[in-house]
């Protein structure tokens, strides 16, 4: 039995010290690694930096990697005319190609560098491999591919790209809103037919909205009001509706405002009361200072908010409420009206 244990020990202790050693050899290997990496980037950055073009034969020995990404890093610094040597350089060094074949990487790194960095050569080759991107199976490169697109001198149209991006079956992105806002401010009418289109997921409907009330474009008023005063009370998109319309800004959201005030969901009203004071819809006044006594500290903040927003009518019920109404509307009235040192 201790001769087991014994045997057992010094298994044990073998297998710790091949471990050890790989480890060991793994680090000197990584640090041996990114060395030649920094000494490679040293070596070339002031051979691109330089006025005359760089010899192709000055970068044998240098990785792809490190001529592609210092590269790229030294356009993205630079504005004008240096702005466009940097690429003229960039293109006579091969960094395109480059580029084109790393987007069959394996790597969704690599493949994300690539994408973006092709996006910096607005030509007819780039374009077609960023429109073969758009099928990748990753769906922040996909959407990243369909940014570099809509950013060139002759970007395809934006139904195009959600039926490339296959959004119609509800495939979605944090990027999806930054591609509809470069949309919304050069191809409104574009966005506006998505978020008209019903045969379109919720998700990217209200994509557009966000992306159009951004840009403050009161066409789209009517719509959204109509959208809101028929979403479910307990549905993710009445507050969304409500908060698109206080960003518009416009009069016209009048009808959906006063009724999300009135509605069940806490996220609407709190949505509601914020549309109520950036619109400084005087006929939601009362139905802000009942708000005021609501059970939700969020209802009742957002409430005085707008009613401040309102001028002196909303001031004038503010004082109303601080002195004769219930416990928590005389709190909430009085809290505001002294943050913002007005008297009572």
């Amino acid at each position: 039995m201790l001769r087991l244990i014994w045997d057992v020990s010094l298994l044990f202790a073998g297998t710790a010290l091949v471990v050890m050693t790989i480890l060991v050899v793994l680090r000197v290997a990584s640090t041996w690694h990114r060395n030649r990496l920094l000494a490679a980037r040293r070596h070339l950055a002031p051979l691109l930096m330089a006025g005359a073009n760089t010899p192709e034969t000055n970068l044998n020995g240098i990785p792809d990697p490190v001529v592609t990404q210092l590269t790229l890093d030294l356009i993205q610094l630079v504005r004008g005319d240096e702005r466009t040597r940097f690429v003229e350089k960039a293109r006579a060094l091969g960094v395109p190609e480059r580029l084109r074949r790393q987007t069959r990487s394996f790597s969704r790194r690599r493949r994300m560098i690539a994408v973006q960095g092709l996006a910096l050569f607005d030509d007819a080759i780039s374009r077609e491999t960023l429109m073969r991107a758009l099928a990748d199976r990753d769906d922040d490169i996909r959407l990243a591919a369909a940014l570099a697109l809509a950013r060139s001198d002759d970007p395809p149209g934006l139904d195009e790209l959600v039926a490339r991006l296959a959004l119609r079956e509800g495939h979605s992105s944090l990027l999806t809103i930054g591609l509809f806002r470069h949309y919304a401010d050069h191809a409104p009418d574009e966005v506006q037919a998505l978020v008209l289109d019903p045969a379109l997921p919720l998700s990217i409907r209200l994509a557009a909205i966000e992306a159009l009330a951004v840009t403050g474009d009161y066409r789209l008023v009517p719509a959204i009001v109509e959208l809101g005063l028929h979403a479910p009370n307990d549905g993710e998109e009445l507050p969304r509706y409500l908060h698109a319309l206080g960003r518009i800004g416009h009069p016209a959201a009048r009808e959906a405002v006063l009724a999300g005030l009135a509605s069940s969901s806490m996220p609407a009203r709190v949505a509601a009361a914020g549309a109520a004071g950036r619109i400084a819809l005087l006929e939601s006044a009362d139905l802000l200072a009942d708000l005021l006594d609501a059970p939700e500290w969020w209802v009742r903040f957002r409430a005085a908010e707008a009613l401040l927003l309102l001028g002196e009518p909303g001031i004038a019920r503010m004082r109303k409420t601080a002195k004769d109404g219930g416990e928590q509307a005389r709190e909430a009235a009085a809290t505001m009206l002294a943050e913002r040192g007005i008297s009572l």
